[in-house]
């Protein structure tokens, strides 16, 4: 991609080493002292310093487990911009997450919707399903959300309503195939918005990036932001809205005029 917005991939990964061993430290002190699994951890952290109902004190919780105790690859700092969009759509409004974890993201979502939206979360770990099932509870969102366990594209292949809000945060190697498969299968309304994270220079190139970005039926911008909770890391997220029907066919013209 020569108009590619990100900084240099070994500038960032050479300034993420500092971090990724004091991570690395911290994972091997957890195994040793017997602590649980960081997701068994972070429920038990939120259950304990949460108020039950209430995302913010959840979520809040969840920044600090991570700044205090062990990493989670969060959402963090990102949550602003996935609650824009969805508040853009309203309380009715239908979201796709590809990738639960703790819930996290869920939470910050789903708390902007109403009894007539909606939020289905997918991921192929049992733990992470059950874990984000029950942090979302502890939020007071359990009724508006929905956490499926299984291979991403398998789980797509069995639902039929269309969303809003596609969120794109598991393996990164499956964005492109599981976008295909969601635009294939009709499960993007008009103007559905894709959130593509962890697209910055730390993970390499992603085939989704060029492929999105080519798109004549999206407009697609990089949000440069950083990796959570370590500011000096960039990380980016690929925001891509679908145009109104017929505008695909008008850009191109525009781009290429006389074809």
């Amino acid at each position: 991609m020569t108009d590619d917005p990100r900084g240099s991939v070994l500038a960032t990964r050479l300034r993420a080493l500092p971090w990724a061993m004091t991570e690395l430290v911290r994972f091997v002190t957890a195994r040793l002292t017997g602590a649980p699994p960081v997701q068994e951890g972070a429920l038990a952290w939120a259950r304990e310093h949460a108020r039950p109902g209430d995302p913010a004190t959840v979520l809040a919780a969840l920044d600090r487990f991570a700044a205090e105790r062990r990493f989670l690859m969060n959402v963090g700092e990102k949550a602003p911009l996935l609650e824009d969009v969805v508040r853009g759509f309203g309380p009715s409004a239908r979201i796709v997450e590809l990738g639960s974890f703790v819930g996290y993201s869920a939470i910050a979502m789903a708390r902007h919707l109403g009894p007539g939206g909606r939020l289905v979360s997918i991921d192929v770990s049992p733990t992470a399903s059950r874990v984000s099932r029950q942090m979302a509870e502890l939020a007071g969102v359990g009724e508006r959300t929905e956490f499926l366990c299984g291979k991403s594209g398998d789980v797509l292949a069995t639902l039929r309503e269309p969303f809003d809000v596609v969120f794109l945060d598991h393996w990164k190697g499956l964005y492109l195939d599981d976008a295909r498969l969601i635009l294939e299968r009709g499960l993007a309304r008009d103007g559905v918005v894709f959130i593509a994270d962890n697209v910055g220079p730390l993970f390499g190139d992603n085939p989704y990036v060029p492929w999105m970005r080519a798109r004549d039926d999206f407009d697609s911008t990089y949000v440069r932001g950083h990796v959570e909770y370590r500011p000096e890391i960039e990380d980016g997220v690929l925001v891509s809205r679908r145009r109104p029907r017929g505008a695909a066919t008008e850009h191109a013209g525009a781009r290429e005029p006389g074809a």
